[in-house]
């Protein structure tokens, strides 16, 4: 591993220590080379520095008087590994003077200034390191509070090769003899706040050893502490709660469409009582919490914008709901600096509020986080596709220094799901830290663990958070090959290229339905052969073995949540069913597998959606045998006709988008394809509702269209027909027609028909005129009416628009 490569631009590695491998027959410039190093090495400045020799310690470990507790506990964690790597047990001892000829001086203090002169570690930032070597003796030492662990941490890693993959694996190399050459590498992280929010990254040890300072994780004061948040996100409410102030203030809340409401709301942020009220909070706030570095004064998890004349105008004159946003941010931020002048404001650039104002710049102590919420993850944050948020986190850079993002990095309603960001996250952190990101939020499933690859992306996400310059695949692979061990990790690797690939042509967001575009019988069934050859590879490695089939889980629940439609799938494609044909038997086999036991440190699955679904519960779900004569594939006419109610001329020109071509929602419960005579080609996606607002849905992405619909302007029809009971009211709701548009970042059309606008049989209804292109999206819903038996929907209509 090049240590120049592993740097960030602002470090400096002058040289690495490199061990001299000697040949039994050298060339004559292999001697001149080994007689070069043998003179140098007599050289008292290019001593090396002996640390272990057939397994026997060969240097003290020092610390100084007044190290502090990370500063003791780096040498700790150093003496404790270098014993793991040589066999060897090395003894700490604090000394004032009097350092023998071999050691490793660990932290700042009067020896590092009397042994290492030009270090001058005072200078250093409180995350700054330095690895230097002098004479026989090698100095870890950084500024305070976490400079002199995060150098013991990189030397082991950077120089020794350890890896602290999971809390409950840490790869440590074997080397009973140990020397180091010259060494002189001063770095710091590349961010300044680094989270890789999945739940591994929680340990307290394993986020200090790869440089988390997450707000969450269990950092104590022996790592140097962490970043301290009072109130994470979303405050408005629980610093003015409506319970307690609507009543008396109302003013204090958004005025929606003429009225002050507190429902799904926010608050009035130009009202002046308001603002100084606020101030007041979070004064309060912050003297509970005297160790907070940043508070959050930020808008609630929803829309409602104030939009009284007061907040209007600011908008209007910044162009973006933020400018009045940011003026009560500043606003507090300005009157808490006397008190507490280390605590920044964090507020959010999320979704209202995501566009930057045209001129107003948040003061030095705010913190901008904006998010991604609204992105495609298949691709990466700098494609064409995702140009809205490009756009949005340049406005932002260029009117403050302090910009954090809160990076969305997981399916948050099925945390199991397959995500295809594997080889995106590397471009992602590298394209945040070019637009001048200082934090970086990366939220994943924090609430349990083996959901989806979590063990990968957390020290993926780690690595680099700390160098976003180092090459993501290859941190990819060494993961995998570590983890799962070779014989398993080509088949691992082949699988993510898989999905990855699959899911490239689709707007990707991070909360489907119970269907994905991308994780069709086709794909799931080559996924399944892939694990399965996994499994079969790691039979050697009781460890491996136990790894590689938590992390199978994920297609397992594919499988059992999707099994209707994957079926019929798979006798369309005339495919053998890979897996148990008993979805029972099959359950009961994937739950044994999430409460296998495993390391310590790890705990079964408990959690897998953020709503908080349990997979004791999901397996109940699921732990029947369905009506298996729901799957067969209905057979259909071919040559449809045009839809007889448009004019002549568009159906000359328009374009049919048969149902077959859509992904379908809660099959075969609230959707499915039944046989109809009725439709064009004799089959139709038949969708009811259900209890507690279930309901079938069916969508139809860009990607799938024929290639006979090019990107253009087109009237988009949807054919349906609704079936409704007995006197049902003119005005009840029969389907949802809507189109998103995941270029423009929303809803180009967006129509709900009622029963009035229904005719008996099939009929045309206009749903809108957009652009279409691969990441246009057609969806169709049942409307939630019980007077609406079902929705019939034969198929979409495009007529081209010149």
């Amino acid at each position: 591993m090049n240590c120049a490569q592993q740097l960030v631009p602002n470090q400096t590695a002058v040289t690495k220590s490199r061990s001299l491998t000697f040949h039994p027959r050298p060339s004559l410039p292999g001697l001149i080379t080994l007689a070069l190093a043998l003179m140098l090495a007599r050289l008292p400045a290019q001593a090396k520095v002996m640390i272990a020799a057939d397994g026997i310690a060969r240097c003290l470990i020092v610390t100084q008087p007044g190290a502090t507790p990370s500063e003791r506990y780096a040498a700790e964690e150093l003496a404790a590994t270098l014993r793991q790597i040589t066999g060897a047990t090395f003894v700490t001892r604090e000394l004032a003077d009097n350092v023998p000829a071999s050691a490793i001086v660990v932290g700042a203090g009067p020896l590092t200034t009397q042994l290492f002169p030009e270090a001058n570690l005072a200078a250093f930032g409180g995350e700054e390191y330095l690895m230097r070597t002098q004479g026989g003796r090698l100095l870890l030492a950084g500024g305070r509070p976490r400079g002199t662990l995060y150098a013991v941490y990189r030397f082991l890693q950077d120089q020794l090769g350890v890896r602290y993959y999971a809390p409950w694996f840490t790869h440590y190399p074997n080397r009973s003899r140990l020397t180091l050459g010259t060494l002189n590498v001063r770095g710091k992280p590349a961010f300044e706040y680094r989270d890789p929010f999945w739940f591994p990254a929680f340990d307290g040890d394993w986020a200090a050893r790869n440089g988390s300072t997450s707000a969450t994780a269990r950092l104590q004061a022996k790592h140097g502490g962490q970043v301290t948040y009072k109130g994470f996100v979303h405050t408005f409410y629980p610093l003015v709660p409506p319970a307690t102030h609507f009543k008396t203030h109302p003013e204090w809340f958004s005025l929606v469409k003429g009225k002050r409401v507190a429902e799904s709301a926010q608050l009035c942020t130009t009202d002046p009582q308001l603002r100084d009220f606020l101030v007041e909070q979070v004064k309060i706030w912050l003297r509970e919490t005297p160790g907070a570095n940043i508070i959050s004064v930020s808008q609630n998890d929803h829309a409602g914008a104030c939009e009284c004349p007061r907040c209007a105008a600011v908008d209007e004159r910044e162009g973006s709901h933020a400018g009045s946003l940011l003026e009560l941010v500043n606003y507090v931020a300005e009157r808490i600096e006397p008190e507490f002048p280390n605590v920044l404001v964090d507020t959010l650039a999320y979704q209202y509020t995501r566009k930057a104002p045209k001129s107003l710049r948040p003061r030095h102590n705010v913190i901008i986080r904006l998010c991604s919420i609204e992105c495609s993850f298949a691709q990466p944050l700098n494609d064409p596709t995702n140009e809205l948020f490009a756009r949005d986190i340049r406005d932002w850079h260029r009117l403050t220094d302090r910009l954090y993002i809160w990076d969305y990095t997981t399916d948050f309603s099925h945390y199991l799901l397959p995500f295809p960001n594997y080889y995106v996250l590397g471009s992602n952190v590298r394209f945040f830290h070019r637009n001048g990101v200082v934090g970086l939020f990366e939220q994943g499933a924090y609430q349990s663990f083996s959901n989806e690859m979590s063990e990968l992306r957390a020290w993926v996400l780690a690595q680099l958070l700390w160098n976003p310059y180092q090459d993501d695949r290859k941190l990819v692979r060494e993961f995998v090959e570590a983890y799962y061990g070779k014989p398993a990790a080509r088949f691992i690797l082949e699988y993510l290229g898989l999905i990855s690939k699959a899911a490239k042509p689709y707007y990707v967001g991070i909360g489907h339905p119970d269907a994905s575009p991308y994780l069709r019988f086709a794909t799931l069934a080559q996924a399944e052969r892939l694990w399965q050859q996994a499994e079969d590879a790691a039979q050697g490695n009781p460890e491996q073995l136990w790894r590689v089939r938590q992390a199978r889980l994920p297609i397992g629940y594919m499988w059992l949540s999707q099994w209707a439609g994957l079926q019929r799938e798979g006798r369309e494609l005339s495919q053998p069913w890979p897996i148990n044909p008993s979805r029972k038997a099959y359950a009961a086999q994937w739950l044994a597998t999430v409460n296998e036991p495993g390391p310590l440190g790890w705990a079964p699955m408990n959690i897998m959606r953020e709503s908080g679904q349990k997979p004791v519960d999901f397996a109940a779900q699921v732990a029947s045998e369905p009506d298996t004569s729901l799957y067969a594939p209905p057979k259909r006419r071919a040559g449809a006709p045009a839809p007889g109610d448009l004019p002549a001329n568009e159906q000359q020109t328009g374009i049919s988008v048969q149902d077959d071509r859509a992904i379908i929602f809660r099959e075969p419960d609230f959707a499915r394809p039944d046989p109809d005579p009725l439709a064009s080609d004799g089959v139709a996606i038949r969708m009811v509702a259900g209890p507690n607002g279930a309901r079938g849905a069916m969508e139809i992405h860009g990607a799938k269209l024929p290639q006979t619909v090019r990107p253009g302007r087109y009237q988009i029809y949807y054919v349906v027909r609704v079936e409704l009971a007995d006197g049902v009211r003119p005005d009840a709701p029969a389907f949802s027609a809507r189109i998103f548009d995941h270029l423009a970042a929303k809803y180009v059309a967006d129509r709900l028909v009622t029963v009035a606008e229904t005719t008996p049989g099939y009929r045309s209804y206009l749903v809108g005129t957009i652009e279409v292109h691969p990441y246009s999206r057609l969806w169709m819903g049942h409307a939630h009416d019980d007077a609406v038996k079902a929705v019939w929907f034969d198929r979409a209509f495009l007529v081209p628009v010149k």
